[in-house]
């Protein structure tokens, strides 16, 4: 029933126009609704359209980042350093109690720690394999060779006398390159240094000035109680 019909019945009383009259009316309405249908239609399209472009987006968006999300590889681990850089934390089964480190060989640095065991153990770990390190402390000393996979001092024997567990310790070390002057055994060597001289392990460092080498030098001992 168009507009035309309503009118009609709300007016009984009246007489019909002439059927010329209805169809021109008609005719004027027609021209009137067709281009505001046309606009409601292009309107309700475009949106509908305007939604679909926007929720392909956001789908597209979600694929490429659960994508990239999947093939991503995990972060790789941080990077540990060499031991004669860094002392390792842990040493066959032993926890380092102190630690320090140099670039340069024919320089010394000083560890200070306190034992608990027995097991206690001085690690000195060289870049360059067969350095020469020496350690004192007050009236002892103890030489050896070192590379990278580490060289024990002796010095940390003297945890089974008494007294020396217990109580904090200051370490000397010194590392020179492999071929360094240095007196080994009875083997006789013509200007080489004897380290067990309280002064020659300073005055050789001070004559062959710091050369290529790292080392680090580290305490170790049983593994606290937690």
């Amino acid at each position: 029933m168009d507009e035309v019909a309503l009118i009609a019945q709300a007016v009984p009383d009246a007489p019909p126009p002439a059927s010329e009259v209805v169809a021109r009316a008609r005719a004027r309405l027609a021209a009137h609704e067709h281009p505001v249908r046309q606009a409601r239609m292009r309107r309700g399209w475009g949106w509908t359209a305007g939604a679909a472009v926007a929720t392909a987006a956001v789908v597209v968006a979600v694929v490429m980042l659960v994508s990239n999300l999947a093939g991503a590889p995990e972060p790789a681990p941080p990077a540990v350093p060499p031991a004669y850089e860094q002392a390792p934390r842990v040493y066959k089964g032993l926890d380092r109690l102190a630690g320090e480190g140099m670039p340069r060989s024919a320089t010394k640095v000083t560890i200070r720690f306190r034992p608990t065991s027995v097991k206690i153990a001085l690690v000195v770990f060289c870049q360059q394999p067969g350095s020469i390190f020496y350690s004192r402390e007050a009236g002892s000393g103890a030489g050896g060779t070192c590379g990278p996979a580490g060289g024990l001092s002796m010095l940390a024997d003297k945890a089974h006398e008494p007294g020396w567990l217990g109580r904090d310790h200051q370490v000397t070390f010194w590392v020179f390159p492999p071929d360094a002057p240095v007196a080994r055994g009875r083997g006789s060597c013509r200007g080489c240094r004897d380290l067990s001289d309280p002064r020659a392990p300073d005055r050789l460092a001070a004559e062959l000035g710091r050369r290529p080498g790292a080392w680090s030098v580290a305490a170790y001992d049983v593994p606290a109680r937690r």
